[in-house]
């Protein structure tokens, strides 16, 4: 477990399972104007860290190569928008291939995205082709509410 969760504290127990089971996040970094980009991503969180498959020549993989500070939170969730995830960190790309890093996560993240796979109309292992590169993301601090 991370030492970012302290799971007595009932607002990082449930960052932690929104972390395991929401299916988009954003992922926010600095353009090299300054301004900050934010997209929708799907993400894999394990062990404290959170994974991201990128093409290649993705903005968000530039940043991240320029040393980009990141943020990556997830869509506020509850009747008022009131469970909200934020984590703040610094993201690298990883010398590992998505499909390689598929390899040894592809049937978790499989069937955490199964629905979404089969409506985006391509295999995994073909989305791991296509979005070949992989962002990984250590929070520093998490804001939970």
């Amino acid at each position: 477990m991370s030492a970012l969760i302290d799971l007595s504290d009932p607002a990082h127990a449930k960052a932690l399972r929104m972390l395991e089971h929401e299916l988009i996040a954003w992922f926010v970094s600095i353009a090299k104007d300054g301004a900050p980009r934010a997209v929708p991503v799907w993400f894999y969180w394990d062990d404290g860290r959170l994974f991201v498959f990128s093409e290649p020549t993705a903005g968000k993989v530039a940043h991240v190569r320029r040393g980009s500070p990141v943020l990556v939170h997830l869509n506020a969730g509850g009747p008022f928008g009131d469970d909200v995830v934020i984590l703040h960190g610094t993201a690298e790309i990883s010398p590992r291939s998505t499909a390689e890093w598929l390899a040894d996560y592809g049937e978790p993240f499989g069937a955490k995205y199964a629905a979404a796979i089969e409506d985006y109309g391509s295999p995994l292992p073909q989305i791991g082709e296509t979005f070949d590169t992989l962002i990984e993301f250590t929070p520093r601090r998490l804001q939970a509410w």
